[in-house]
This record gives structure tokens, C-alpha cells and sequence, in this order.
């Protein structure tokens, strides 16, 4: 497991054999892998946070919220969706009071609008919402 998956180390593949049904202690795992030369806690090939996010750029939309004060002094909220992959910014909706349920409508929306055109599935992370 450890040559297959450089990244895991002894408590991981511990977790993995405990979930396979084997009964075995984490020190024994960690023994072994001492005893065939590989590093129990492994920095082998940790994956940056930089390359984390390259990787997983095209399923990431993100959603804000900013505000625009009319000449008429009414403050409007404008949500949108940002997707990483490909640096476009979609505008979700304008409102004068944005509530919680508003914006999963919008979600849902956006999602629909998505999904009709066979774009690829996202996970949404939300900033800025309070």
C-alpha cells in the first residue's frame, strides 16, 4: 500500500487495513514499513496546496456576494459565481434583500443551468456569506 499510494503513511494505511476487517495494531504498521526501508510518516511526495488547487481548479466554483448603491440610495446585492478552471464569472441574481433561502434558489439555478449544457459537476465553496 505504501509504494502504491507515496503519500499515506502508517496511521493512513492503519485506517485502510482496520477498514478491510485486519485487526493490527498502528505500531505494527509502522514497524514494517521501517523494516522495508520506507519512511512511516511520509513527506515522500506531499502534494502542494498550489498543486492541490491546479489539480482541482476545474470543479471549483466560488460564490460572493458585493453590493451597489443606486443614484436613488437603494442599495441592490448582487451574487455571482466564479469557476475557477476557467476564470469565468457568472451573475447569479440582483436583489434588495438577500436571504438564504434566495441564494440556494440561485444555487439551484446556476446547477440547472450547468447541467444543461454538459458542463462538468463543481463543488461549490461559499466566502463571504454571513
Amino acid at each position: 500500500m505504501a509504494r502504491d499510494n507515496p503519500g499515506w503513511g502508517y496511521r493512513r494505511i492503519h485506517g485502510e487495513l482496520a477498514g478491510l476487517g485486519c485487526k493490527i495494531a498502528p505500531s505494527t504498521v509502522w514497524q514494517t514499513l521501517k523494516d522495508a526501508g520506507i519512511d512511516p510518516a511520509p513527506e515522500r511526495s506531499a502534494q502542494t496546496w498550489r498543486a492541490f488547487l491546479e489539480a482541482q481548479a476545474k470543479t471549483i466554483l466560488a460564490a460572493d456576494f458585493f453590493h451597489v448603491d443606486t443614484v436613488l440610495l437603494r442599495r441592490l446585492y448582487v451574487l455571482f459565481f466564479i469557476e475557477h478552471g476557467s476564470r469565468r464569472v457568472h451573475l447569479a441574481g440582483i436583489t434588495v434583500h438577500p436571504t438564504g433561502e434566495w441564494v440556494t434558489q440561485q444555487a439551484r439555478n446556476h446547477r440547472r443551468i450547468r447541467n444543461s449544457h454538459h458542463l462538468t459537476s463543481v463543488s461549490i465553496i461559499w466566502t463571504g456569506c454571513s
